[in-house]
């Protein structure tokens, strides 16, 4: 099994945390394999992941990502190109790999991903977890209004499928007609990129933190996502995650914050502790954007009440209002 992440130096330590979670509860699998597609990882980061696969009996193999060719319009200040570098992995791997299976670095792996290895891809490039996202936004980013939209924190990639494509003009055409519709930067590109070529996985695979937080019926109400999971299959996978992705969700504070009251906070903090960043000072996290003080305001109100209003903000209004910002209307 091969595994991918891909970060900068700020980043490392989460990275490594995550990559011990994942040898931790992956003994069982003979052969696992981990490669970091990093951006300016210094020597010391570099002997500190080399150790972890040494403890393990594993590797971790750092590719400095080279020089890319990469479109104009994905470079901008809004978003960094470490985003999009798993979008040229199919470049960047050695080319004996044929799957591969991608990591965000806030995730923990708490279970056995073997079993991706045998999931057909029945032509789709990429497989990964629905996210809760509106028809409405879908639209926005080129998708009908009930077709798969993806998480890109979890993706299975068949990289010989990418490696046929040439994706830079395909990024280019995309961009062309939804640079000013994105609003969730690579993940976007992926799911209208490929949006014939998206297949779907169980969600125990990328169990998000607004998975965890509600339950399937706030959710709807929240997010009013279209083509989305039945309540048993997220009771299921709460129930049973493979891999935890702790995404932000509103005012929840993820873990490697000090004041964190993420709900499973402590299967990060079990694996922080099982590292060399384990006596690392963590932050406090406050929420000071104007985003974030209107969310509190508005829970303030009746539970019932907060859901609505938000999920008509977040699932209508505001791709509305992205799509009359960019002149579409």
């Amino acid at each position: 099994m091969k595994v991918m992440y891909t970060c900068d130096n700020n980043y490392v330590w989460l990275m490594g945390i995550s990559t011990i979670s994942l040898f931790e509860n992956n003994k069982h699998v003979k052969e696992l394999t981990v490669y970091l597609l990093g951006e300016k990882i210094s020597s010391d980061n570099k002997e500190k992941l080399k150790a972890i696969g040494q403890e393990y009996n594993r590797k971790i193999e750092v590719i400095d990502v080279p020089k890319l060719d990469i479109p104009p319009s994905l470079v901008s200040s809004r978003w960094p190109l470490s985003a999009f570098t798993r979008l040229f992995s199919g470049v960047i791997l050695p080319k004996e790999i044929d799957r591969i299976l991608y990591l965000d670095c806030d995730t923990i792996v708490t279970g056995d991903i073997s079993q991706l290895e045998n999931i057909e891809f029945d032509g789709n490039v990429a497989m990964g977890v629905k996210d809760c996202i509106s028809g409405t936004y879908k639209r926005n980013v080129g998708l009908d209004y009930n077709s798969p939209y993806i998480n890109a924190g979890v993706i299975l990639f068949d990289l010989e499928s990418l490696r046929k494509i040439d994706i830079n003009p395909m990024i280019e055409n995309y961009m062309k007609n939804y640079m000013k519709l994105i609003n969730y930067a690579d993940q976007d590109i992926l799911n209208g990129m490929f949006k014939d070529k998206i297949g779907t996985l169980n969600p125990k695979f990328d169990l998000m933190t607004i998975d965890l937080v509600y339950s399937q019926r706030e959710i709807i109400k929240l997010r009013r996502p279209s083509n989305f999971y039945t309540e048993k299959e997220l009771e299921e996978a709460k129930n049973k995650p493979v891999i935890i992705h702790y995404t932000t969700n509103m005012r929840v504070i993820r873990p490697w914050f000090s004041n964190t009251d993420h709900p499973l906070a402590g299967e990060f903090q079990k694996y922080m502790k099982l590292s060399v960043w384990k006596e690392k000072k963590l932050n406090e996290m406050v929420f000071d954007s104007k985003e974030d003080k209107m969310i509190g305001l508005v829970m303030k109100l009746p539970r019932n009440i907060a859901h609505w209003i938000l999920g008509i903000i977040h699932a209508e209004l505001k791709p509305r209002y992205i799509k009359m910002r960019a002149g579409k209307v």
